[in-house]
């Protein structure tokens, strides 16, 4: 499927587009069919960790983990439209105060997660907390996995 295409694709259940990001609300098991009886291929126990919905049928979610790429189903009332990112960049990516990079707040090891707040055209607010502080830094939306490189949030 071409990403041209399937930016006008609706999810047939939600009416949601597909693909789209979600995030988890707790612990999920990753399965190989859309039924609790298919095997499980993961156990994820991480709140917020992003996941991309690909399709959807009967309740259930067919997802991709965007960190090594493994498919398969969920329920669909694991997700939450929160969203969340995970760093992507080796070896690390840089958080700064602002899109044009007079300072650097934060330096982010590949697989940090964190709260989104919004995205501009090629630049993602995020927030996490550090030592107990809630920090907010901009980090390069090509740098991220959990947004699409053309999604504006707000």
């Amino acid at each position: 499927m071409s990403p041209l295409a399937s930016a006008f694709d609706k999810g047939s259940e939600s009416g949601l587009p597909i693909p789209r990001w979600v995030s988890l609300k707790g612990d999920a098991n990753l399965r190989y069919g859309p039924t609790t009886d298919a095997n499980i291929i993961y156990r994820y126990q991480h709140k917020g960790y992003p996941m991309e919905i690909l399709r959807e049928t009967d309740g259930w979610r067919y997802v991709k983990d965007p960190q090594d790429g493994v498919e398969g189903w969920m329920r669909s009332f694991l997700f939450s439209g929160k969203r969340y990112a995970i760093t992507k960049t080796e070896p690390f990516s840089y958080g700064y105060d602002n899109t044009k990079k007079n300072q650097i707040l934060v330096k982010l090891n590949r697989g940090v997660h964190t709260s989104i707040k919004s995205c501009n055209s090629k630049w993602c607010l995020l927030e996490m907390t550090l030592e107990e502080d809630e920090l907010d830094f901009w980090v390069e939306k090509k740098n991220l996995f959990g947004v699409y490189s053309n999604e504006i949030i707000k």
